[in-house]
């Protein structure tokens, strides 16, 4: 399990549609937003770094979010099962930079 706090990056005066579309996805917890209206702070939840780059890419999708940056990470699970040796291949594709999207 990986858990990201993320920001999500919005057009202007699109605050309460990008949310109400953000409820829609469980594993998005909305924590508050900036004074400008147009960045978002989340927490994802996601089983591995494919399934959380899958979610986001279908986050990025809404014509509403111009971005989605990823600050922090926690995947103590992930580790532990390297430990044990229960997990020996883990990618890390997902957790690189994405392109923005132009306005």
């Amino acid at each position: 399990m990986i858990f990201s706090g993320s920001l999500v990056t919005i057009k202007e005066n699109t605050l309460d549609d990008v949310k109400e579309f953000l409820k829609g996805y469980p594993q998005v917890e909305i924590y508050t937003s900036s004074e400008d209206n147009q960045n978002i702070v989340v927490a994802i939840e996601a089983e591995s770094d494919e399934k959380l780059e899958e979610l986001c890419n279908t986050l990025s999708s809404n014509e509403n979010i111009i971005n989605i940056a990823h600050h922090y990470f926690h995947f103590e699970e992930e580790v532990e099962q390297i430990e044990k040796g229960n997990k020996k291949n883990i990618s890390l594709k997902g957790f690189g930079k994405k392109k923005k999207k132009h306005l």
